[in-house]
């Protein structure tokens, strides 16, 4: 059975490296710029009906 090439397990490595570094980039674009406040909506908290209290 041959060996695999070094170049081979490099290019894998550095495919990997860069799917991290573009998941990371995603998630920090997202967190700044994907959650516009706006102040007419309703935050999702309120608009879930709360359960009366069990009687005693």
């Amino acid at each position: 059975m041959e060996k695999t090439p070094k170049t081979a397990i490099r290019g894998m490595m550095l495919y990997v490296l860069a799917l991290l570094v573009l998941g990371v980039l995603a998630g920090a674009a997202y967190t700044i710029y994907g959650h516009p406040v706006d102040p007419s909506e309703r935050p999702a908290a309120e608009t879930i009906p709360q359960k009366a209290p069990a009687p005693q």
